[in-house]
């Protein structure tokens, strides 16, 4: 299908051998001005090495457990985080200006937002047509999954985890494979979740998105793309156990911790809209995939996807920050855009417009404790000038 966008001029570049990039570029753009990166006004802090004592003990002593005794807190939860932690040693910045220098990892997450998207465009592409890739590159531009490269300001970094996912889906090379689900299941637990996502990825890819026997989801070869994912798993859970035991290093969990399965029930009655605020229109792509395999007949992947998403919303639901947990799901979406692509044409091209506008309708907004919604860079001028300041005075 030819794209209906010939007649607008400001869209003439997606006819050039660089479309892929160009609207890379352009979305980037676009995040950024509807996303106000809220870290910088770490800038008006002082010392944050004295604020958040916790990440830096930690990016000092990475092995060691924290002494922070509220259980409740972030910094209780990040002691097998040590992605993002080796990143700011390795970039030896993060001391400078009492703490300041932290920012620079900020910096170089909310950049990483433009490979994230190259990648993604690459990878829908590589499977479906031009049509398909740019409505769906639009409609992940527009939900939370690329607000968080900037919407980040208590040391979450789900965007290195997102970029490193992408990556995983990205690479064909099974060293590459392996090596971008180890730095995003050491970034934040819940890419652990997201890498059965990419499992499934691979082994639909692997059987051209048609999942017939339950035999198939079993890789065939240890070479295969879904069995590096495996082997990234068992590595994952085999050094986290061998750190829990060796170095002692833990995560609470329970009603105290603000993490447990106790919470879902309070989560379900007081915050499901937490669940469409995540991927606002995708979730039509993905009703439309179950709808349809079911009518084909297709029950072993309508279950498999539905299972996955259930991981991802009882994990989600079992924490306080539902709309960061619940972004890690995006491969699902990846994988069902595909799969209506290849089996399903018809059914995804009456469906895909209408979920990339309600995506671009919807304000994407933040939900922990309560739904938070997301300031615009481009109107949020007097927050800017106020850190402005403050590191002129600094730097006087």
């Amino acid at each position: 299908m030819k794209l209906p966008f010939k007649h607008y001029k400001l869209l003439n570049f997606l006819d050039s051998k660089q479309w892929q990039f160009q609207l890379s570029v352009l979305l980037f753009l676009l995040v950024l001005a509807t996303t106000y990166p809220k870290y910088i006004e770490l800038l008006n802090d002082p010392s944050p090495v004295t604020t958040y004592q916790y990440l830096f003990e930690k990016i000092e002593c990475p092995l060691t457990p924290l002494l922070n005794g509220d259980i409740e807190s972030h910094g209780s939860k990040i002691a097998f985080r040590l992605t993002p932690v080796l990143l700011a040693k390795l970039l030896g910045t993060y001391d400078l200006h009492n703490g300041q220098g932290i920012i620079q990892l900020y910096l170089l997450q909310s950049l990483l937002l433009l490979p994230f998207l190259y990648m993604l465009t690459k990878v829908v592409y590589e499977l479906t047509d031009k049509y398909t890739t740019v409505w769906t590159v639009v409609a992940f531009s527009a939900v939370y999954t690329s607000t968080a490269f900037f919407w980040d300001y208590d040391f979450w970094f789900d965007g290195y985890a997102y970029f490193f996912l992408m990556a995983a889906m990205y690479f064909r090379n099974r060293i590459g494979i392996f090596l971008m689900l180890q730095l995003a299941s050491w970034t934040d637990e819940r890419a652990i979740a997201a890498s059965i996502g990419v499992f499934l990825f691979y082994t639909l890819m692997e059987n051209n998105f048609q999942l017939i026997r339950m035999s198939q989801i079993i890789p065939s070869s240890i070479k295969k793309r879904a069995a590096i994912v495996i082997i990234s798993l068992l590595t994952y859970l085999f050094l986290r156990l061998y750190l829990t035991l060796f170095f002692n290093l833990h995560t609470p969990i329970g009603n105290n911790a603000g993490v447990g399965l106790e919470l879902i029930e309070y989560q379900i009655n007081h915050r499901l809209i937490g669940l469409f605020l995540s991927f606002e229109g995708l979730w039509l792509i993905f009703v439309v995939t179950i709808i349809v395999s079911l009518r084909k007949g297709n029950f072993i992947l309508a279950t498999l996807l539905i299972c996955g998403i259930l991981i991802h919303i009882i994990v989600a639901f079992s924490v306080f920050d539902i709309s960061r947990s619940l972004a890690y799901a995006f491969p699902y979406f990846i994988v069902c855009t595909v799969i209506l692509f290849k089996n399903h044409r018809l059914a995804l091209n009456n469906s895909l417009s209408v979920s990339t506008l309600l995506c671009i309708l919807v304000p994407t907004q933040f939900l922990i404790y309560f739904v938070r919604p997301i300031p615009w860079t481009i109107f949020s001028y007097s927050e800017i000038i106020v850190v402005g300041k403050n590191v002129f005075y600094a730097l006087k």
